[in-house]
């Protein structure tokens, strides 16, 4: 197991464990440093969707006419 706060806090994060997963005391140090983990493990994360796919807005056309086929659609 590990003992460092911060590892923990990390560790936490890439389980998928939310941030109101700490059971450290409010106020306390072992608790910031945990916040601390959490959040730069949240930060070094590669965000979700942040590159758009070819195609996403097509793709958004053709399902809001999802019912009204199209001549060209095969």
């Amino acid at each position: 197991m590990i003992t460092d706060a911060h590892q923990q806090g990390r560790l936490a994060f890439a389980k998928n464990h939310p941030m109101s997963a700490c059971d450290y005391p409010q106020g306390s140090d072992l608790r910031a440093q945990w916040m601390d983990g959490w959040t730069e493990a949240r930060n070094a994360a590669p965000q979700a969707g942040s590159a758009p796919r070819p195609g996403l807005m097509r793709d958004a056309r053709r399902a809001g006419r999802i019912d009204h086929p199209t001549a060209h659609e095969s």
